[in-house]
């Protein structure tokens, strides 16, 4: 039997009425803005009218059966009833647009069908942000007109809602017939499985803590598209923190395809990464976006021809074709696929969140990769700052451009002024001021000066082993008990005047750049300021004059909850997700939702942890480079292959590798701060195509630390140098507080937890399949201290100092 077809009136309006052209938009603005005029016009009709009134009806047409459904802006019941479409704008139109006239006809239609109503009244009404009405628009239509226009546009949808049926159809014949993609389930791949169909059948949330090179992708994706073929879900949406982190998946993806399965799989990279023209997107500035929507059709009829996964590289050479933006093809997409690949902000940030997806549906699933990343991705993206320094830059370009007398080089120039008066009054420092004298903390310092930084604070215990001596440079840190309260008008103002200069044409692209960067800048610290909370804190950085003020987000927890609400299960999974109930916790769960963990399936035999008691203090880097260096030559000595080391700084790299260009080593390949594209895969292929001994040199945390895969003789050793801690910031410090409230171990959570996540992934590139072997040595005393070693996998057979001993025992190991 075939299902029965569902369609929202959003949906179906926006199916045949589009702006045929991409148009700079304030999409932050806009969403932050229309929710104000919504709220505001609701609440002044509440006496009156029904607000947010849900509506369905179930139509017969062509053979079908469509289930229409949506919610009233605003309800009154009578003799006619009245339908109300409540839109905000700048200037009212001079007559309604037709897909708003559209959208209030087929509520219309709907109480006609569902109700009986012989005539309704609807009102298109244009509010202004205070939502108060300035032009309404209403007509008084019959039942059979109603009823014609939902005939006319369920006409087109229809067609193409029975070819889409179609492909699910066949896609869930494919996904039942599927078997797991690889000869074998290696040791707890299965019992993962049956924890992801669950929670997916149950709608309901995983934490997974599972060791690196446990197959996570397939253990992960084979369930959820078993359950997308059962009807249990409708999408997989499979979220990653770096974009290397999609090839694993994609692996398994290619496998299944080769299997078989015709489900749809795309990625979805950043808009930046794709767009061919950096300028406006305006018809005036970019060909491509002159009639965008009209050629996207024909474009994605010919994707539809074509059997592979829609990457980059397909979507591009697509949108090269039909002279298409390829950024807003690939959001297009995702309303077609069954599968796509895409980064953590498109589900969590609420200023780049797909609202196609999370907004307007929710009967999909996220399978969310390296979940380690998620709370420090979301507390970013859901913390605003301002900083005066920044904000000058903006005023001097557009007071070029504009004038000074320009209205918005005042407004720039009011924000400003009353940022600097923060901290003027000894009010507003009294509560958690803190005076540094550590001229680099805002600059690129070494993590390891968080042990002076918090004796100096009192907050550790894991104290430096030696006094420190610099030029001061005085700054003050103070932690606020709340928002100045003049700020938030400035930057509303700020909001609407940028949104105004963006729909005109800018003098130059230096401008649309400025403009278009510091409207996220505005929205995001608006935002922050309507969600403020206990579980917020007022930051401030005084820089002489200059002052830096964030509303820092301490708990993201109930924003990650509120996003995987409702959802068709979510399942949150990395190597480093420990201590798995805690993470629950700060990742949104609560005690009804499931944690799963697993020990390596991995012989702990096959890999050699050795640590080495060198002082990698940020105090003691100098005396022990030359100690660092040898311990390097002394691990790619043991055995010839490729190696990494990871340092906790570009600085201490630096600092290393001059003792190290008079030893001998394999050849030798440094992560540099600013590496393209190009480079990156140039520094990888060293390691997955080149033969013969590489070592390569780069930073704990990052894009060579995680999320690649060097099986076999790929990798074959990594070295760790230092603990990982983070650098220290008044952000941490104040994080740490909070967590010592909550958790009773601020330090742990703030500064340890996060430091080991780094070097557990950073160890974990050298053990991926059952047959590979390998040496992971750590570097600093720290690593014998209980704090350390009960963050450590419990597998890891610990030996001390030598080296070359650990190794002797694994080649043991390979010849018995």
């Amino acid at each position: 039997m075939d299902e029965m077809l569902r369609v929202s009136v959003r949906e179906l309006v926006a199916f045949s009425y589009f702006s045929p052209d991409i148009v700079p938009g304030g999409n932050m603005a806009d969403m932050l803005a229309g929710t104000k005029a919504h709220q505001a016009r609701e609440a002044a009709q509440e006496a009156e009218f029904e607000v947010e009134k849900p509506l369905r009806c179930d139509v017969s047409q062509a053979g079908e059966t469509v289930t229409v459904f949506g919610r009233m802006d605003a309800f009154k019941d009578g003799d006619p009833p009245c339908v109300e479409e409540i839109k905000l704008c700048r200037e009212a139109p001079a007559a309604p647009l037709p897909d708003h006239v559209a959208q209030a006809r087929l509520y219309g239609a709907m109480l006609a069908l569902s109700e009986g109503a012989s005539l309704v009244e609807l009102r298109v009404v244009y509010v202004n942000a205070e939502g108060e009405p300035k032009r309404v628009f209403t007509e008084i239509l019959p039942a059979d007109t109603l009823t014609v226009e939902l005939t006319s546009l369920l006409t087109p949808w229809l067609t193409f809602a029975v070819a889409e049926r179609a492909h699910r159809q066949a896609r869930d014949k494919s996904l039942r017939s599927l078997t797991f993609p690889f000869t074998a389930y290696r040791k707890g791949q299965r019992e993962l499985a049956v924890q992801v169909y669950t929670a997916i059948t149950r709608k309901k949330r995983l934490f997974a803590s599972l060791p690196t090179g446990t197959g996570k992708s397939a253990a992960v994706l084979f369930p959820a598209l078993k359950a997308l073929g059962e009807g249990k879900t409708r999408k997989i949406l499979y979220i990653t923190a770096r974009t290397t982190a999609r090839q694993s998946p994609l692996n398994t993806l290619e496998a299944l395809r080769g299997q078989g399965m015709h489900a749809r799989v795309s990625t979805l990279l950043a808009k930046e990464k794709l767009c061919p023209s950096p300028t406006r997107c305006h018809p005036d500035d970019c060909p491509r976006a002159k009639g965008h929507y009209l050629r996207q059709p024909d474009a994605i009829q010919n994707l539809l021809q074509i059997d592979a996964i829609w990457d980059e590289a397909v979507i591009t050479a697509i949108a090269d074709e039909y002279r298409l933006c390829p950024f807003e093809l690939g959001l297009a997409l995702t309303e077609l696929v069954d599968v796509v690949l895409m980064d953590v902000n498109y589900a969590f940030d609420p200023f780049v969140q797909i609202a196609r997806l999370f907004k307007q549906r929710r009967d999909f699933t996220l399978l969310v990769d390296e979940a380690h990343h998620l709370l420090s991705r979301v507390r970013d993206s859901l913390s605003g700052t301002l900083d005066s320094r920044e904000l000058r830059t903006y005023r001097t370009t557009f007071g070029k451009a504009l004038g000074r007398k320009h209205l918005y080089y005042k407004q720039l120039t009011a924000l400003i002024n009353a940022l600097r008066a923060i901290g003027d009054s000894p009010e507003d420092t009294k509560d958690g001021a803190a005076e540094s004298t550590d001229g680099q903390i805002k600059g690129n310092t070494d993590e390891s000066q968080v042990e002076d930084i918090n004796r100096q604070n009192h907050l550790s215990t894991d104290q430096p082993t030696a006094a420190t001596t610099r030029e001061p440079f005085r700054f003050i840190e103070s932690c606020l008990p709340n928002p100045p309260d003049n700020i938030a008008p400035l930057v509303e103002t700020l909001i609407q005047t940028t949104m105004e200069l963006l729909m005109s044409k800018l003098p130059s692209a230096e401008c649309r750049h400025d403009a278009g960067t510091l409207l996220r800048t505005l929205c995001t610290f608006s935002y922050a300021t309507e969600h403020y909370s206990e579980r917020y804190a007022t930051l401030v950085e005084h820089h002489g004059r200059e002052r830096v003020l964030e509303l820092f987000c301490l708990s993201p927890a109930e924003a990650i909850a509120a996003t995987t609400k409702r959802l068709r299960g979510s399942v949150f999974f990395s190597a480093t997700l420990s201590p798995l109930t805690a993470m629950r916790a700060l990742l949104g769960g609560t005690e009804e939702d499931a944690v799963f963990s697993l020990p390596s399936p991995f012989s702990p035999e096959r890999l050699a942890v050795v640590r080495k008691r060198i002082p990698t203090r940020y105090t003691l880097r100098e005396s022990s480079a030359a100690a660092v260096a040898q311990s390097i030559v002394d691990m790619v000595q043991t055995r010839s292959g490729k190696y990494i080391v990871y340092f906790p700084s570009y600085a201490y790299l630096r600092l290393v590798l001059e003792p190290l260009s008079s030893l001998p080593l394999p050849p030798l390949l440094v992560q540099e701060n600013d590496m393209g594209e190009d480079a990156r895969a140039r520094f990888l292929a060293a390691f997955t195509q080149g033969e013969g001994p590489t070592l390569g040199l780069c930073v704990l945390g990052g894009l060579f630390a995680e999320g690649i895969d060097l099986p076999g003789e790929q990798l074959i050793g990594v070295l760790i140098v230092g603990v990982g801690l983070p650098t220290p910031s008044l952000r941490l410090r104040t994080l740490q507080r909070y967590y010592q409230e909550q958790f009773g171990d601020g330090f742990l959570y703030a500064w340890m937890i996060p430091a080991m996540q780094k070097v557990l992934q950073a160890a974990g590139r050298v053990i991926r399949t059952e047959t590979d072997k390998g040496i992971v040595v750590l570097v600093d005393e720290r690593y014998y201290e209980p704090g350390y070693i009960r963050l450590l996998p419990p597998e890891w057979r610990l030996s001390n100092e030598n080296i070359a001993h650990a190794a002797a025992n694994l080649q043991k190991l390979e010849e018995l």
